[in-house]
């Protein structure tokens, strides 16, 4: 009778240990996979929501002082838009606009952003609202009272899978012309 006294291979217990051990880290790298494509996702929605707004805001600049998107809102609605930015952690809600954004007002635009409605739509037909308060409280400089700048901050909202995300930028346009 011949004994063997070197087996070799691995038993079935071995084998499916193995397997599972494999499976849960295909699992971790594939939920790793997923979440890193969300996150490239959702950088370049906001990266776009950036760069639609610092082009819209620098077209906001540009416009003359008089414009008539470029009209004021009183001192008393400045601070109720003060009041909503601080409503503490979370989306943001959005401030009553004066300003909403129609690419008819802006035909300019047209060639650089594609429109539907009133919202821009970036490469991958995700839709950004914008709109815009203006802020033209005068200002008294000794016994004179001027209005030579305005207050623009303008907004950029757009929806995730995880619900509204928004950008907010402000600026201050000098009015250069004397009146």
């Amino acid at each position: 009778m011949i004994t063997l006294k070197n087996k070799s291979g691995f038993t079935l217990i071995e084998v499916m240990i193995t397997m599972l051990v494999l499976s849960v880290g295909i699992l971790a790298m594939t939920m790793m996979q997923i979440k890193a494509t969300h996150g490239s996702s959702s950088a370049y929605s906001r990266s776009r929501a950036n760069s639609i707004a610092l082009t819209f805001l620098e077209e906001l600049k540009r416009l003359p002082f008089d414009d008539v998107n470029l009209t004021g809102v009183a001192s008393a609605n400045s601070a109720a838009l003060e009041a909503n930015l601080n409503t503490g952690i979370g989306v943001i809600p959005p401030p009553p606009p004066t300003h909403v954004f129609s690419a008819g007002n802006f035909p300019f635009l047209n060639n650089m952003f594609q429109t539907s409605g009133n919202d821009i739509l970036d490469t991958t037909g995700k839709a950004y609202q914008i709109f815009w308060n203006v802020d033209k409280s005068p200002i008294t400089i000794g016994t004179d009272t001027h209005t030579p700048f305005c207050t623009i901050r303008l907004f950029v909202y757009w929806n995730t899978p995880l619900g509204r995300n928004h950008v907010i930028l402000t600026a201050i346009k000098y009015n250069n012309i004397k009146v």
